[in-house]
């Protein structure tokens, strides 16, 4: 699906070079191959919204793509959840402020946080991004409303995080990546990488472009 500011109700299948209407397996055999890219996100919106999920095709394409590592928001809403995780599955769950609704630390050295926001603030009820002691050592910075949006990425949320947390925590910016020269923008104030979608479909981030961060 194509994210569009984090209002799910309107997102479509994603229709482009390298993606026709949503088909999965070729997408992600692209993406390594041409890319390179050795770690894929998976926002599995049918577990976020409660309305069953894709954990069969997630278990798939962890099988055929040995190599890949996978980051999985699930939709995980506390310990019970992750545990529910698929065995057959190799990925990195991923928890989402917007619904982890637990204050105890995350209990898997795997997981990465990622702080959800909006216009209206943190989406964050259980408080946990807003405690920079229960962060994981990776955390991804998920601005909802640049995602999709075609506005660059949010530099002053990376400046803030990056102040407020440890030196060894690793920032992940998410949301409004255009070109190479906001990947290169992200990179020189400290995100330790970023994710990726509109620019690749659009044709805008090319594999050479990504080449030169390797």
């Amino acid at each position: 699906m194509l994210a569009q500011r984090g209002q799910r109700r309107h997102y479509q299948p994603v229709n482009s070079p390298l993606c026709e209407q949503g088909d999965v397996l070729p997408l992600v055999e692209r993406l390594t191959t041409r890319f390179r890219f050795n770690i894929l996100y998976i926002a599995d919106l049918d577990a976020i919204q409660g309305n069953g999920d894709n954990t069969a095709l997630i278990d798939t394409l962890s099988a055929h793509h040995r190599d890949l590592q996978i980051w999985l928001d699930a939709g995980f809403d506390g310990p019970d959840a992750l545990r529910r995780m698929s065995t057959a599955c190799r990925c990195r769950p991923v928890v989402g402020s917007e619904t982890w609704q637990h204050s105890d630390p995350l209990p898997d050295h795997r997981c990465l946080l990622s702080i959800d926001l909006d216009r209206h603030g943190l989406r964050d009820p259980s408080g946990i991004a807003a405690d920079p002691s229960r962060y994981p050592r990776d955390v991804v910075l998920m601005n909802l409303d640049r995602v999709g949006a075609d506005q660059g990425p949010d530099l002053a949320l990376l400046d803030i995080h990056s102040r407020r947390t440890s030196p060894h925590t690793r920032l992940y910016l998410a949301g409004g990546i255009r070109d190479s020269a906001d990947i290169r923008a992200a990179h020189a104030a400290g995100a330790a990488g970023v994710l990726l979608a509109s620019a690749i479909h659009s044709g805008r981030v090319t594999p050479a472009d990504l080449a030169a961060f390797s």
